[in-house]
């Protein structure tokens, strides 16, 4: 069928289009008055500071990565698109979850579907990340069939790495529409020591800490400790938003070429499942007015959303020598989730009572994963090679028990709660193993201004999953060979033209309704585009990308039951800047053009539809101004416009057209203050307090956050 995407008006307002446009275009124009710098290669130091890839970054520009090639490069000669977004920035913009660190990311989309306090629903260039696409310090935290999700604590975090596009040749499973990897605050040998506390909109009162530094004469030992206390109410009546955070690290660094770091975190997260309201009251009309934002639809006292998350590992690296380099990268973890809800399915005829049922979900993920590499540099004639031969493993455990059933009424403009909640039967009880291992080869070559990336992975995946309600065995076995390939040239006033390619695989676990288990996911992307970093404090990309995927699982809204589809088309064009002006201010700018279609799918009326909840546009653009000096020195001001285009849900009007989610525009602010070793913040997020629907599926809607603010000191010693 025809998609509803050629007839709907999409719109950009103005002002923002030109503000993005001059930050985009500003660098530039410094660029041509100031002294040209070549620049040169980054290398890799043993010296007792961290690589640039992990190490802490000043304002909102990283200069190299680690997620992009596994070896510590400038991200200018990387012929992929990255986006990093900084201690820095997470702090000025006060973000509290994985989606608000992503608000003003190119191509990344972190609020799906609005508020929602259970889990980051996380899409990269149309396609969901948030089962297949989150690492850690580049290690996957898997999440087969969404058993377990994840909520990253953003002030543990260094930098958030969005690398864009299939990247299975160093990563194995991978989605299609890229990656996000957490970076983890590490030991430093300076001391750092800072105390946080906050309070703020719906009773929120939340204490932090972080504390680094070396614990003896030596330099050779440093310890890191941070951590996290938040008790807090939300918009939605009687949904909490809780956590306990704890991470320590510790680095031991006995010779110039040898070092070791450990790294553990615990979490535990209580709250509550998001709300889901009917289509008439959010999207469409209803004689009875609009729902309010702030309505509960489940059950006070039985909903319950509850996380334990844990997990031990190290890193280990030995420079034998000049030339060659050893890595071990090892983590074991766990995540346990409880999540039971009593949630809205649909509507009567009186347009105010809700026919609701209950959903019980406890799912456990235990797995073990390892990174062996070998890095070789050597010289053939002109080119110089950075080689990095790389071993990997995972093994995964993955049960999960799912119980089914209806619930009373509710009349959700007037409710009155309490009505008994009857036993439902166990539909699901299943439990799966996934193990993969993987042989990659990749190879920088550089020669003059040119960087040639290439890229092999061969990955055998076995799965297997035990219906323990029939006692059926279902499994699999997986080979495939990925590839990627790239091309960079380095002018020398800091522009880098790049053109790539590159393919993904993801073998899956579970099964279809007759009892067949899922075919492994591939996916393949072609991306041209141009980088522009002139220092050390700018750094502008832009991309045109298309993508395809095949054999992609999705999880159905009303089941929640995995469906596999057949094949989806991306493509689009990204811009992102970010920058810092006399020293002063940080900006950062971007704005993202997608078209995506359903091209297959299991169900023929989903052809040719636009690909469920992504804007065919989205803009953002922030600035923090920081006083230098005068009268207003130590003042800091910072303000963030946000435009998420029309997008379409998964849901359908009465022809089979896709429902079309409007726009938005919303605003963020920032005041701090420094005093010296105390900072005074205030931080406003949605300042106009826009009430929004994010998007919409099955026959419901969902709000998007609602206006908040924060107070905080900062007591640094």
């Amino acid at each position: 069928m025809n998609s509803s995407r050629d007839n709907r008006q999409s719109f950009l307002p103005s002002g923002l289009a030109l503000a993005i446009a001059g930050v985009l275009a500003s660098p530039m124009l410094y660029a041509q008055e100031a002294n040209v710098t070549e620049l040169d290669a980054i290398e890799v130091s043993a010296d007792g500071a961290e690589p640039s890839g992990t190490a802490p970054s000043d304002g909102y520009t990283a200069e190299a990565t680690v997620t992009g090639t596994k070896t510590t490069t400038s991200v200018v000669e990387t012929p992929q698109s990255i986006s990093t977004v900084t201690a820095d920035q997470i702090q000025d913009q006060n973000a509290a979850n994985l989606g608000e660190v992503l608000r003003y990311t190119a191509g990344a989309r972190g609020e799906t579907f609005g508020f929602e306090p259970r889990t980051t629903f996380l899409r990269i260039r149309g396609f969901d990340v948030a089962t297949s696409g989150l690492f850690r310090d580049n290690l996957k935290l898997a999440n087969p069939g969404f058993a377990a999700g994840y909520s990253l604590e953003p002030y543990g975090a260094e930098r958030i790495d969005v690398l864009k596009g299939p990247s299975s040749v160093l990563y194995g499973q991978a989605g299609p529409g890229g990656l996000v990897n957490y970076v983890s605050k590490r030991p430093t040998f300076d001391t750092r020591r800072e105390v946080r506390v906050e309070a703020g909109t719906n009773d929120l009162v939340q204490g932090q800490f972080d504390i680094s530094g070396a614990v003896n004469d030596s330099d050779t030992l440093a310890v890191r400790l941070v951590g996290l206390v938040r008790d807090s109410e939300t918009q939605v009546d009687f949904v909490n938003d809780d956590r306990k955070y704890l991470a320590p690290s510790l680095t031991w660094q006995p010779t110039d070429a040898t070092r070791l770091t450990v790294l553990a975190h615990w979490q535990y997260d209580d709250t509550q499942p998001s709300q889901r309201y009917p289509l008439q009251g959010t999207l469409e009309p209803n004689p009875n007015g609009p729902i309010p934002d702030n309505r509960f639809t489940g059950e006070p006292g039985y909903d319950a959303y509850e996380r334990r998350e844990s997990a031990f590992g190290y890193e280990f690296e030995h420079h034998i020598n000049d030339q060659v380099v050893l890595r071990q990268n090892v983590r074991d973890y766990r995540n346990d989730v409880d999540d039971q809800t009593i949630y809205t399915t649909g509507l009567l005829a009186d347009q105010r009572t809700i026919t609701r049922s209950r959903f019980d979900s406890f799912g456990r993920i235990d797995g073990l994963v390892m990174d062996n590499q070998l890095q070789l540099t050597a010289q053939t004639g002109a080119a110089e090679h950075t080689v990095l031969v790389g071993l990997d493993h995972q093994d995964i455990d993955v049960s999960s028990r799912q119980f089914f059933g209806p619930a009373s009424n509710l009349d959700i403009y007037d409710p009155v709660y309490g009505a008994p909640i009857p036993d439902a039967p166990l539909f699901k009880d299943e439990n799966g193993q996934l193990k993969q291992t993987g042989v990659y080869l990749q190879d920088q070559i550089r020669v003059d201004r040119w960087t040639v990336s290439l890229g092999g992975r061969y990955d055998v995946a076995r799965s297997e999953t035990l219906n323990n309600l029939t006692g059926a065995t279902a499994s699999r076995e997986d080979e495939a060979f990925t590839g990627r390939a790239g091309v960079s040239y380095q002018l020398a006033n800091g522009l880098a033209p790049y053109v790539s390619y590159m393919e993904s695989f993801l073998p899956t676990t579970g099964t279809d309704a007759a009892g067949n288990p899922f075919e492994p996911e591939t996916a393949h992307q072609y991306e041209v585009g141009v980088k522009y970093q002139p220092n050390t404090d700018t750094l502008v990309t832009l991309a045109w990308f298309d993508l395809t995927r095949e054999d992609y699982l999705t999880t159905n809204p009303t089941s929640f039951a995995s469906e596999q589809k057949g094949e989806a088309n991306s493509r689009g064009l990204e811009m992102e800047a970010r920058t810092r002006v006399f020293q002063a201010l940080d900006v950062v700018a971007s704005y993202t053009y997608t078209d995506a279609e359903i091209t297959k799918a299991s169900n023929p009326v989903e052809e040719g539809e636009p690909l469920e909840y992504t804007p065919e546009h989205e803009a953002a653009l922030w600035g923090k101004y920081n006083f230098r000096g005068g009268m207003l020195h130590g003042l800091g001001l910072g303000a963030g416009v946000r435009y998420i285009g029309e997008s379409f849900g998964a849901a359908f009007n009465a022809d089979n057209s896709a429902l079309e989610v409007p726009d938005v525009t919303l605003v963020d602010a920032a005041v701090t203050y420094d005093i010296g070793q105390v900072s005074l913040g205030l931080h406003a997020q949605n300042l106009l307090d826009e009430k929004y629907v994010a998007t919409a599926f099955d026959s419901s809607g969902t709000y998007g956050t609602r206006r908040e603010i924060t107070g905080s000191v900062i007591y640094r010693f």
